[in-house]
């Protein structure tokens, strides 16, 4: 089983968690953070979901990608089949959270840290389920891990815990697919990724198809010495979901990119918070963001860069861009910049807009139907930031991606 058994540290851990969630309870409209966020309703009117029970259940491999990749199935959280090709097998370690958790007691409180965010918390004092990641060497091939979630937790409530974790001089790239059958359920997953000195890892996810659920994600990232850690995330058809990442860069030449693209429509919502923190000199992060925005949908995006007094010579960026295509659709930009250094070099910009109209007409003024025309504009406008992706093969998967959701 996946379970996290009754391990004596865990249990205090998760108890002084537990005390902490009933203290201060879900997050609500007068938290800063959570101002602007749809997701305060979700939870206000499901507090009693019941915690979903782990089991073992069928895979959908209908969902699987067609190319050649190592696979990690999880089914409602548990992970329920593994399969490496080649030398890869080698090269990493899969394992449960629950078997992580017995051999690595004294690492316990790295991933119990975050006590001041309360769906962590509460993600902290209930999650049953989750699996161990480590990287040990260049992986030849992606892994993609695919996240399914079926219709045993219709109306329920699911918490994970993740823990990845990539050795020094390794490199991979690491897609995450969510495939959502279920309705009505409120899904939380935590994740810690440690990135150690001269690695590198690009990890790409893909939020689609899901029209029913309120889903919240948690990723803390602490990058050492000389490591990279590129992530980009692609929306399109998602109900609620609140993404929040938190980065911590610790040792000199420690390097972040962070890419999202997403299109909403109709009652869509997608949130992203994201904090990094420089916190040794000579870093650098970019963030870059572009929003297509339509019908009654709602963007959020969140964005503070924070530079310790002893982070001199840091380099941050932001960049945020919405295109608006309704009058009742909205997106809200809240870029931040916290320095306490002199000697940086640090920028944040937001921008929202309708369709640019000159354009428009320059492309129907040479024969091209309006709807064509939108769709390229959007295409283009979108394809910006997908050109960002180091890695070829996901650079042009999005790129389909993007032309299908434009269909």
């Amino acid at each position: 089983m996946n379970t996290i058994t009754d391990i004596k540290e865990l249990s205090e851990l998760r108890a002084i968690s537990s005390n902490l969630f009933n203290k201060y309870g879900f997050p609500t409209k007068k938290d800063e953070d959570w101002k602007k966020s749809t997701l305060n309703n979700f939870l206000e009117n499901n507090k009693k979901l019941e915690i979903y029970k782990d089991n073992n259940e069928t895979i959908y491999d209908k969902a699987f990608e067609n190319f050649n990749h190592n696979k990690i199935i999880t089914v409602n959280g548990l992970v329920q089949k593994i399969e490496f090709v080649g030398k890869d097998k080698d090269k990493l370690i899969i394992t449960t959270i629950n078997e992580y958790y017995k051999k690595n007691n004294k690492h316990l409180s790295k991933l119990f840290s975050n006590k001041k965010n309360p769906l962590v918390v509460a993600n902290n004092a209930l999650a049953t389920s989750g699996f161990y990641l480590e990287i040990k060497d260049n992986l030849d091939l992606p892994i993609i891990i695919y996240h399914q979630f079926n219709s045993k937790i219709d109306q329920m409530q699911l918490h994970q815990k993740n823990y990845i974790y990539i050795n020094k001089n390794s490199k991979a790239v690491l897609f995450e697919k969510f495939i959502n059958e279920n309705i009505k359920t409120f899904i939380s997953i935590n994740t810690n990724i440690d990135v150690e000195k001269n690695s590198h890892i690009k990890n790409y996810i893909l939020n689609s198809h899901n029209t029913e659920n309120c889903i919240f994600r948690f990723k803390k990232v602490n990058i050492a010495a000389s490591a990279n850690y590129e992530s980009f995330i692609f929306s399109n058809i998602t109900k609620t979901i609140r993404d929040e990442v938190e980065i911590n860069l610790n040792e000199s030449l420690a390097k972040c990119y962070l890419y999202y693209t997403q299109f909403l429509k109709n009652d869509e919502d997608h949130e992203i918070k994201v904090k990094i923190n420089h916190l040794a000199e000579n870093t650098q992060s970019n963030q870059f963001s572009k929003s297509i925005i339509d019908g009654t949908a709602k963007g959020i995006y969140q964005g503070k860069i924070f530079v310790d007094q002893i982070a001199q010579k840091t380099n941050g960026y932001q960049l945020i861009k919405s295109v608006l295509l309704s009058d009742q659709c909205t997106f809200h930009s809240k870029p931040e910049l916290e320095i306490y250094a002199d000697d940086v070099k640090c920028s944040h910009g937001s921008s929202s807009t309708s369709l640019n109209k000159d354009e428009l007409f320059y492309l129907m003024a040479r024969g091209i139907p309006e709807k064509q025309a939108k769709r390229l504009i959007v295409q283009g406008f979108l394809s910006e930031v997908i050109e960002k992706i180091s890695d070829d093969v996901f650079k042009n998967y999005f790129i389909s991606k993007t032309e299908e959701m434009l269909k």
